[in-house]
C-alpha cells in the first residue's frame, strides 16, 4: 500500500501540472477543444484515485471542482473571466487538498525527540472477523515503548449501545526509530477494517491527529529521486548509439584485417562488454514488473463495488510481466476507468446475478504477457456482457447514427469510444460523465496502441489492450526486400521456410495458401505490401518465406528475397517525424550505417488481410 500511495502523489504531481496547463490555455472556453478535456480529465483522474485510497475530502473537492468544469464541457455553461479566475483558485486549493493528504514530511535525522502517531479505531467489521485489537496493540507495543491511550468519547450510554458495532479508538505513541513499513505491517490483515492513521511527529508528544487522516509513507529504505522520462529517453538513446557505434567500429576493423586476437579486437571486446552491461542497467531503469499497477487496481475495484452495493473480486495473472515504465504511467489512468466500467456496467447486482444462476461475487479479471514483440493486457468481466441494443438506442437518440442504419456487433461496440458517450442511466461519483472509454482510447493510441472489445449476452467482456513493445533494444530477424533491409521482431518468427510454388494453392481475389506448422496460412509478397518492386511469387522457382503471427495468433507467411542475420537491433520511433507508418512499428541504424525499418506484426496481417481505406496511408508512403 505504501508504494501505491507513494504512486499515486506522484502522479498527482503530473496531473496537476496538465492542470495548470489547460488552465492557461486560451482555447479552454471551446467545449470541443483539448484543453477543457485535459483539465477535466487531470481532476477526474486525481478524484478515482483519492476515492480508491480512501483521500474522501480530496475526492470530494475534485469532485466538485470536475461538475463545474463539466458544465464547460458540456457547453452548458460559458466562460467568463471571473469563472477562469475561480478555477484558478479552486486548482490551487486542490493542490493543498492533494498535499494534505500526502501529510508533512518526515522529520530530519537530528529533529529532537521524533514520534510515531498512530491512530486505531476499529470497525464492528473488524470484530465480525475474529479479529482482536488488543493483539494488534501488543504487537505495536513490542515494536518499542508504547503509549496506549483509548478514546471512550463515542461510547453511547447503555441503552442505545450496538453489540455489533465499533465505538472504541486507540491513540498509540511509538518513538522515532521504531521503521515506518513494520508499524504498517502490523495492520496489513485489517487495514480494510478500521480507520487507522499513522503521522511522524518532530517531537514531544504527539497530538491526536484527525480520524479521517490519511496513512502516510514515511521516507524510509532506499533512496530515490524522480526523474523526468525526457532525461532517461535520452541516456537510452545515448546508450543506443553507443551501441550502435560500437557495431560499426567492429565492422570497420574486420574489413581491415584485423584478427580477433590482435589488440585493436580484444579492445573493441572489453568495449562491447562494457556497453552490453551499460545497455541492461539502462534498460533495467525502465522495465519494471507490471504488479504494483495491478494492486492498485484491486483497490479501485474494491471502492467501486463498495459505493455501488456490489460483490466483486479481482483475479490477476501475469503480475511479473515487465513493461516498459513509460507504459505503466500513462496505463494507470485508462485502467482505472476500465475497472471502474466493469464494476458499474459489467458486473450485475447480487440479486441479479442470483436469478441467473451465477454467483453473488462478480470476478473481474487482468492478465498482462509479452506475445509476438507486443504487451497485451486484458480486462475481462463475468457480467450481463454488452447490452447492444442500449448502446444502439443512445446512438440513435444522440444523432450518431440514423434510425435506419445496420450495424455489426463490432461497429456498434466502437460507439463506446465516442467522446461523451455513457450507457450510464444517471450521473454518479463513478460514471455517467462520459469519459472513460473516450479516455481509454486517446491514451492508447498516443502509446502506438490499440484495444478490441469481445463481448457475448450473459456472459461477460473482455477488452485487450496491445500495446507495443517501447524498450530500446529488440531481438530481430533481419531480411531482405529488393534492396532494402527490414527487421521483423524475433518473437513474431515462427518458421522461415524454401517454398516452392508448386505448394501453393491459389485463391479468387486473395493470396495464395501455403502449408506450414500444420496450418494453411496466406503467402504475401513483403514487396507488393511495402510498395517496392517485386516480381509475382507464383513466378520464382524457389522463394523464402517468413511465418510470423500477432498477439492473437493470426498468422501469415511473409514472401522475402533473403534472410541476413539475427541480432539485437537499438529501436528508434518513428511517429515524432513520419507519423504512423502501416506495418511499421519503428526503425534502426545497422552496423554499416544503414537505416533498417521495424516491421509491426499485427498491422502487417492487417495490411495484408484486408482492404486498406482510401483515406490511409498505402505501404510505402509517408503518413502526413
Amino acid at each position: 500500500m505504501a508504494d501505491i500511495r507513494t504512486g499515486f502523489f506522484a502522479e498527482c504531481e503530473e496531473l496537476l501540472e496538465r492542470l495548470m496547463d489547460a488552465l492557461g490555455d486560451p482555447g479552454l472556453d471551446d467545449p470541443n477543444g483539448a484543453a477543457i478535456h485535459q483539465a477535466f480529465r487531470a481532476v477526474h483522474t486525481i478524484k478515482g484515485g483519492a476515492a480508491s485510497l480512501g483521500f474522501s475530502q480530496l475526492a470530494d473537492h475534485a469532485h466538485d471542482f470536475e461538475t463545474r468544469l463539466d458544465l464547460i464541457r458540456a457547453g452548458d455553461q460559458t466562460l467568463s473571466t471571473d469563472d477562469l479566475l475561480s478555477f484558478l483558485r479552486t486548482a490551487d486549493r486542490l493542490a493543498d487538498h492533494v498535499a494534505a493528504a500526502a501529510g508533512p514530511p518526515s522529520p530530519p535525522d537530528d529533529a529532537p525527540d521524533p514520534r510515531w502517531s498512530v491512530v486505531f479505531h476499529p470497525s464492528g467489521a473488524l470484530y465480525a472477523s475474529g479479529n482482536e485489537p488488543l493483539h494488534i496493540l501488543n504487537a505495536l507495543a513490542e515494536l518499542g515503548d508504547a503509549e496506549v491511550r483509548c478514546d471512550l468519547s463515542a461510547l453511547p450510554a447503555l441503552a442505545d449501545l450496538d453489540p455489533e458495532a465499533g465505538y472504541l479508538r486507540w491513540h498509540v505513541g511509538l518513538p522515532g526509530t521504531v521503521p515506518g513499513p513494520s508499524i504498517r505491517e502490523t495492520f496489513d490483515f485489517v487495514e480494510d477494517l478500521c480507520d487507522l492513521s499513522i503521522i511522524s511527529n518532530g517531537g514531544g508528544e504527539p497530538a491526536p491527529p484527525p480520524a479521517d487522516a490519511p496513512l502516510l509513507p514515511p521516507q524510509t529504505g532506499v533512496a530515490t529521486v524522480r526523474v523526468g522520462l525526457d532525461r532517461i529517453d535520452r541516456l537510452m538513446n545515448l546508450v543506443g548509439e553507443l551501441v550502435i557505434g560500437q557495431s560499426m567500429l567492429s565492422s570497420a576493423l574486420a574489413h581491415t584485417g584485423q584478427t580477433r586476437h590482435s589488440p585493436a579486437m580484444i579492445a573493441l571486446e572489453g568495449l562491447g562488454s562494457l556497453t552490453r552491461d551499460l545497455q541492461d542497467a539502462v534498460m533495467a531503469i525502465r522495465a519494471q514488473p507490471i504488479k504494483p499497477l495491478f494492486q492498485r487496481m484491486e483497490r479501485i475495484l474494491r471502492e467501486a463495488a463498495g459505493r455501488l452495493g456490489k460483490s466483486a473480486r479481482l483475479t490477476c495473472r501475469g503480475e511479473a510481466t515487465e513493461v516498459d515504465r513509460l507504459l505503466i504511467e500513462r496505463l494507470a489512468e485508462p485502467l482505472t476507468h476500465m475497472i471502474r466500467n466493469a464494476v458499474d456496467h459489467g458486473l450485475e447486482a447480487p440479486t441479479d446475478r442470483r436469478a441467473t444462476g451465477k454467483p453473488e461475487t462478480g470476478e473481474v479479471r487482468l492478465l498482462a504477457a509479452n506475445r509476438s514483440g507486443r504487451v497485451v493486457i486484458e480486462i475481462a468481466d463475468d457480467g450481463a456482457g454488452i447490452d447492444r441494443t442500449r448502446v444502439r438506442d443512445i446512438a440513435v437518440e444522440r444523432g450518431l447514427i440514423a434510425a435506419d442504419h445496420l450495424l455489426t456487433d463490432a461497429e456498434t461496440d466502437a460507439l463506446l469510444f465516442r467522446p461523451g458517450f455513457s450507457t450510464a442511466r444517471e450521473l454518479t461519483a463513478l460514471s455517467g460523465r462520459g469519459v472513460g472509454m473516450d479516455s481509454v482510447r486517446a491514451a492508447l493510441v498516443a502509446l502506438g496502441g490499440r484495444i478490441t472489445i469481445a463481448s457475448a449476452p450473459g456472459q461477460g467482456t473482455r477488452f485487450t489492450l496491445s500495446l507495443p513493445l517501447t524498450l530500446a533494444v529488440l531481438d530481430g530477424l533481419l531480411v531482405r526486400v529488393g534492396d532494402q533491409t527490414l527487421v521483423i521482431p524475433l518473437a513474431a518468427t515462427l518458421e522461415t521456410a524454401q517454398i516452392d510454388p508448386a505448394d501453393l494453392k491459389a485463391q479468387a481475389d486473395s493470396p495464395p495458401l501455403v502449408r506450414l506448422r500444420d496450418r494453411h496460412v496466406a503467402l504475401c509478397d513483403a514487396g507488393s505490401l511495402f510498395g517496392l518492386a517485386r516480381p509475382d511469387p507464383s513466378g520464382l522457382p524457389r522463394s523464402i518465406a517468413v511465418l510470423i503471427a500477432d498477439e492473437d495468433d493470426r498468422r501469415i507467411a511473409l514472401l522475402v528475397d533473403d534472410i541476413l542475420d539475427q541480432t539485437q537491433v537499438v529501436i528508434k520511433d518513428l511517429r515524432g517525424n513520419c507519423g504512423p507508418v502501416p506495418g511499421i512499428a519503428a526503425a534502426t541504424i545497422l552496423g554499416d550505417g544503414k537505416v533498417a525499418l521495424i516491421v509491426d506484426p499485427g498491422d502487417l496481417i492487417d495490411l495484408a488481410t484486408t482492404t486498406l481505406p482510401s483515406d490511409r496511408p498505402r505501404p510505402g508512403q509517408q503518413a502526413q
